[in-house]
């Protein structure tokens, strides 16, 4: 029964563990930004006619406009205070402790008694420890050695007085705050027995050990006296009435004044209620468009927490910086695009659009609903967003705040020659606006880095500077492994174009072939790319330890991104793109020796994970194919393909594509598109006659003894790439 309990109980505080956690984060974040949003918003609702401090001489006359009534909360408080500590506190009286500090010095004595008849114990720590292990409560060391060394009769005696002392205490009652003075007490009276030093330390340790709070407060009893004694008060009430004088001219102003002004909306801080009720309906309609959208249209943002805090703070952000600009400088040189620019860089760019909208009509109520500056905020956020759309393919963020800039003028001319506005004036708001424009350029260009590494986010700007040759990892590439290196150029190459055909990330796929075999730095000549000669490492060591070495460039190279601080994505593609691979070259020499029946396949394949993403997917495929048509020994073009589309069918037999999301309409355009590139990259050459004579000059006076490496014939037809079906 107890079992079926514990299951029914775990399973209905599953779903609390798997959602409610969740939901109630979401629901603070977004009180958060309600909050937040409503204070940059609501700051032009507090009105401003009289300002007072207590103390301060009165420079006018207030009266008051009209009659009210009011509860002063200051000595309606007091008078609260006074009456809750007017009210006895109730105690209940517990008779079990008594009983139970009874029963415990019982047994306590009990087990002194025992030592204390137990001849065998002829040292005194045999009889401390044999009544250590008697104890049932845990007392004084001093107690416990007096009660070790003294006799039988002694601790009848000493029993008396505990006893004693311990009814006296408890029957008289004891609260919480009392305990201390009775133990206090107790030691005394114990100095005052004439038992010794033994015995006292026994007598005091003991009941001071068992003596115990038995008036215990009633808290229900006492609560309910409280409410009943605050009910019967009445609240401390003060009345305006209308034309009534509240200061005079020299009066020394008075809290209670400042009190009543503000009741009658007459101070500083007084706040209209009004429109801030308007204003709260407004902007929990914009947040719920903005949760409609990316539920709807932006499934990966709404799932994912950090990007609706980022998303959250930019929104803040650009409302701080345009409620600056509307009170220090001027309405359209507030930078409203950032917002736009840094949601459409870090997050997404279609919900850039998006946001440009949300920004310019939140921005509207700052500037009181002027049409122009809203119109600017709105077409500026939107040029910008236009502009990073092609960020991908190196666009400036210069040019963006430039393009920002020259929209803004014209705006700002057109609209302003719509309500004839002087031309001079026209001049000077396309200035501002202008201005905005370039300010909205360095903002986002000052933030990004932050937001980049608070948010772990990898933006197209940050991968394309990791493509630089000049980077430090890829220069060790290149000189450390520079077939690697040259293998990688055009495995990104290859990629790169497939990624543009089926949805993927261009930059991300170039980036991460650049670095995906990166670890053979560790050990480059292990690799058929990087051997210079025809002596292969491999011919010398077994099998077992080849694929060991060739698998751990996987590690390797996931180390290296680690210890150069590449991003995330980059990192998974390295990790991934063998995905769980089986090394067959190796593998097959394994189970040509003599002990072929001992060999375990799962030994002889790349530790994984298998691909996650289109990205690594891609790389993998990349990768595979452009090592096994570079090994063909004529290739053309049925070659390519055969081998190509072979080498896509294991991936995908293998179970290699299962965790992305690629579909076989996908791996058609990749197959389609690898064919087109590789055949133009590995096509069979004329080879003209005078190399032809030289060759044949050669070989007929070296003969035939070149030695060939393992799986550089043959490759084709394993079709696995550089690692899985040779040693390179």
């Amino acid at each position: 029964m107890s079992s079926l309990h514990n299951k029914l109980r775990e399973l209905f505080a599953q779903p609390n563990s798997m959602h409610s956690r969740p939901l109630s984060q979401r629901i603070v974040l977004s009180m958060v930004f309600f909050a937040l949003c409503m204070v940059i918003l609501s700051a032009d609702f507090i009105t401003d006619k009289i300002s007072f401090q207590v103390g301060q001489v009165s420079d006018r006359e207030v009266v008051a406009p009209r009659s009210v009534s009011y509860v002063d909360q200051i000595k309606t408080k007091k008078l609260e205070d006074e009456v809750l500590a007017s009210v006895a506190s109730v105690y209940d009286f517990d008779v079990t402790v008594a009983a139970k500090a009874e029963e415990s010095a019982g047994a306590v004595f009990r087990a002194a008694r025992t030592v204390a008849a137990d001849k065998s114990l002829t040292s005194a720590e045999q009889k401390l420890a044999k009544l250590r292990a008697g104890l049932n409560v845990s007392l004084p060391e001093t107690a416990v050695v007096g009660l070790a060394t003294l006799n039988e009769t002694e601790l009848a005696k000493i029993e008396e007085h505990t006893r004693s002392i311990l009814r006296k205490y408890l029957q008289r009652g004891i609260r919480e705050d009392d305990l201390d003075a009775a133990r206090k007490n107790i030691a005394l009276e114990a100095e005052g027995l004439g038992l010794g030093t033994d015995g006292e330390a026994v007598v005091a340790g003991l009941a001071q050990t068992l003596v115990k709070p038995n008036f215990i407060l009633n808290v229900r009893e006492t609560d309910k006296r409280k409410q009943a004694a605050l009910k019967s008060t009445e609240p401390v009430r003060e009345t305006v009435k209308k034309g009534q004088v509240l200061v005079r001219r020299g009066d020394i102003v008075t809290a209670e004044q400042i009190y009543a002004m503000e009741e009658l909306g007459l101070h500083r801080g007084s706040v209209n209620e009004v429109r801030i009720f308007g204003l709260a309906i407004f902007v929990l309609l914009v947040m719920g468009l903005i949760v409609g959208y990316l539920h709807k249209f932006a499934s990966e943002v709404y799932d994912n927490d950090s990007h609706l805090v980022l998303l959250g703070g930019i929104i803040l952000l650009t409302l701080l910086l345009g409620k600056a600009a509307h009170y220090y400088f001027s309405d359209f040189v507030a930078p409203i695009a950032a917002g736009a620019l840094l949601t459409a860089i870090l997050i997404d760019t279609r919900l850039g659009v998006f946001i440009s909208i949300v920004l310019a009509v939140l921005f509207g109520v700052i500037v009181e609903n002027d049409l122009r500056a809203v119109a600017v905020a709105l077409v500026g956020s939107l040029t910008g967003v236009y502009s990073v759309s092609k960020f991908s393919h190196g666009y400036s963020l210069t040019r963006t705040g430039l393009w920002i800039a020259a929209i803004n003028f014209i705006t700002i001319g057109s609209s302003g020659f719509l309500e004839q506005i002087n031309g001079q004036q026209i001049f000077v708001q396309g200035v501002y606006g202008a201005v905005g424009g370039l300010a909205s350029a360095v903002i986002t260009i000052g933030c990004l880095p932050y937001l980049e590494s608070f948010f772990k986010i990898t933006t197209p700007v940050k991968l394309m500077e990791l493509a630089n040759p000049s980077n430090p990892l890829l220069q060790r590439l290149l000189l450390d492994a520079p077939g690697t290196y040259h293998h990688s150029l055009l495995v990104g190459n290859l990629a790169e174009t497939a990624a543009s055909n089926i949805g993927a990330d261009p930059v991300t796929v170039r980036v991460g072939a650049y670095y995906h075999d990166v670890g053979k730095i560790k050990r480059p000549y292990f690799f058929i790319e990087n051997q210079t000669d025809a002596e292969n490492p491999h011919d010398k060591i077994a099998p077992s330890l080849s694929t060991l070495i060739v698998t751990s460039h996987i590690k390797d190279g996931v180390d290296l991104c680690r210890d150069y601080k590449l991003p995330q994505p980059i990192i998974d593609i390295v990790q991934q793109h063998h995905g769980t691979m089986l090394v067959s070259y190796f593998y097959r020499r394994a189970t040509e020796n003599e002990h072929s029946e001992c060999i375990i396949e799962a030994d002889f394949r790349y530790e994984g994970p298998r691909p996650q993403s289109k990205e690594a997917a891609l790389v993998m495929l990349a990768d595979a194919c452009e090592a096994a048509v570079r090994s063909l020994s004529r290739p053309n073009v049925n070659r390519v393909e055969s081998t190509v589309r072979k080498v896509i069918r294991e991936r995908l037999h293998d179970g290699q594509l299962d965790d992305c999301n690629l579909t076989l309409k996908d791996l058609n355009i990749i197959g389609d598109v690898f064919i087109r590139v590789l055949s133009s990259m590995f096509h069979s050459r004329i080879e003209y006659p005078d190399t032809l004579k030289e060759l044949e000059r050669k070989k007929g006076k070296n003969g035939n003894s070149a030695k060939q490496c393992p799986g550089r014939e043959g490759a084709g037809a394993d079709s696995e790439g550089d690692g899985d079906g040779r040693p390179n």
